[in-house]
């Protein structure tokens, strides 16, 4: 019974450690290009430029919907506490003369003019109903109509163009968080080898200690050499924490768990000739150059709105009215047009001239852009040139380093070495290398600036 029962806990342990194997080994590996594709489905700052892409589409249509007539209906009651329109008429001496030969005339009985009153009363509007539907066609607005769908037309292009810019934005930021754990990993595999090293080195330092031949303080110098390695240790850990989880925040997986990238190393650096290209026959294709193209194209067409204002507006239409007001229902049409001439802007608006200098100053602003995309250009490349050679001495510092290291320790065993000189020169080694990383990671970062300042991206 008691076998049975530790057979059953050997098997719960078991199955327990194979759902955590199971569980680790579905934690999902991604690399570069599907960081890059998570991201741009799912970053926040996409998704407000796409809602901002939507925005400027209900503009253009409202736009367009400017070339349609303008209808507008209205109706209306009243009821008064008395007649709104009153009238007393009195009938003169003269006016029923004249009435009697007209009853005279028309062959009536006299004797009915005796029944007819001499004065009325008029009344009307105590009460009625109001109603009206107007139709209104502007034939006429100085061009303003067609400039304002160009405008919505063009803002439309402006959003576009700013999407593309915030995906390459994404895109960078992405390379670069990415670049980042990588390098981290590499602190962390260069560390699990100096952890190997020194654990050697403290090994043959306890066995001198146990031939008579070693010091004691050479042990203790090794072992305090081992404490401050799980000190940078746990550094480094954190770092790699902290980058995995603003990684995850700016791919949109943070509710997808723990996850890793292809720590695979970079094997090679390609000099950055290969990605040396023209800079000025590639500044017309960049995003930023095109949006102060359409910058100064916007400012062109405010200029012609505002001039537009300064022209007649003539429009025609049709109305329709129905009302009550004198007790009896009519309906009727009428004609509309109307021809509006703002003539005191003439002399006093100067929005026009306004609009003018600030068109000038989009043209000089755009110049002196253009010159500072070249001078950004100019200086990226400069970067990931500096970039390479940094990469090539931290390379070489590490065979200079590998080998101090090895001589110090064949000058230890030999006796004459000491323990702090094998330790200065692990130092060294380590060091190096982490500078190797730092290097690499910079180049990547670099040369991911200069791709995107020359409008182009890593394949």
């Amino acid at each position: 019974m008691k076998q049975l029962s530790i057979f059953i806990t050997i098997a719960a342990v078991a199955a327990m450690l194979g759902t955590g194997f199971t569980a680790a080994a579905q934690k999902a590996t991604y690399s570069l290009q599907q960081c890059r594709q998570l991201a741009l489905q799912n970053n926040a700052s996409l998704k407000r430029a796409n809602i901002d892409i939507s925005d400027a589409r209900l503009q253009r249509e409202a736009a367009r919907m400017s070339y349609l007539p303008t209808v507008s209906a209205g109706v209306s009651y009243f009821h008064a506490s008395d007649d709104m329109v009153k009238q007393r008429y009195d009938l003169t001496a003269d006016d029923q003369q004249k009435l009697a030969a007209l009853v005279q005339q028309l062959g009536l009985n006299p004797a009915a003019l005796a029944s007819l009153p001499t004065s009325y009363e008029f009344k009307a509007f105590s009460h009625g109903m109001m109603a009206n539907i107007t139709v209104l066609e502007p034939i006429y607005t100085g061009g303003r109509r067609p400039t304002a769908v160009k405008l919505a037309d063009l803002q439309g292009q402006v959003k576009q163009l700013m999407l593309q810019q915030t995906r390459d934005d994404v895109v960078k930021t992405t390379e670069v968080y990415y670049n980042r754990l990588l390098s981290l990993y590499e602190k962390l595999a260069t560390l699990d080898a100096v952890d190997r090293q020194l654990a050697s080195i403290h090994a043959d330092a306890q066995n001198a200690i146990d031939a008579g031949v070693g010091l004691r303080n050479d042990l203790l110098k090794v072992e305090l050499k081992q404490n401050e390695m799980a000190a940078d240790r746990l550094t480094v850990e954190n770092g790699i924490k902290l980058s995995k989880l603003v990684l995850a925040q700016y791919m949109g997986v943070m509710d997808k768990g723990d996850f890793d990238i292809d720590r695979t190393p970079v094997a090679t650096v390609p000099d950055p000739v290969e990605y040396r290209t023209d800079h000025h026959a590639a500044l017309d294709s960049l995003t930023e150059a095109r949006l102060l193209d359409k910058g100064v194209e916007a400012a062109k067409l405010q200029t012609r709105l505002k001039r537009g204002a300064l022209l007649p507006t003539l429009s025609v239409g049709a109305m329709g009215m129905y009302g009550t007001l004198t007790n009896e229902g009519r309906f009727k049409v009428a004609g509309l047009a109307t021809l509006s001439v703002p003539i005191s802007d003439w002399w006093s608006d100067r929005s026009v001239k306004r609009q003018i200098a600030a068109e000038r100053k989009a043209e000089v602003d755009r110049e002196d852009n253009r010159q500072m995309l070249l001078i950004n250009m100019q200086n990226q490349w400069d970067n990931l040139d500096n970039a390479y050679k940094q990469v090539q001495l931290a390379r070489k510092s590490i065979e200079q380093s590998d080998e101090n290291l090895r001589l110090n320790e064949d000058y230890y065993k030999a006796g004459t070495s000491t323990m702090s000189d094998v330790l200065d020169a692990q130092t060294l080694s380590r060091q190096a290398r982490d500078r190797y990383s730092d290097a690499v990671a910079s180049y990547l970062d670099c040369r991911t600036a200069y791709l995107q300042a020359t409008g182009r991206q890593v394949q």
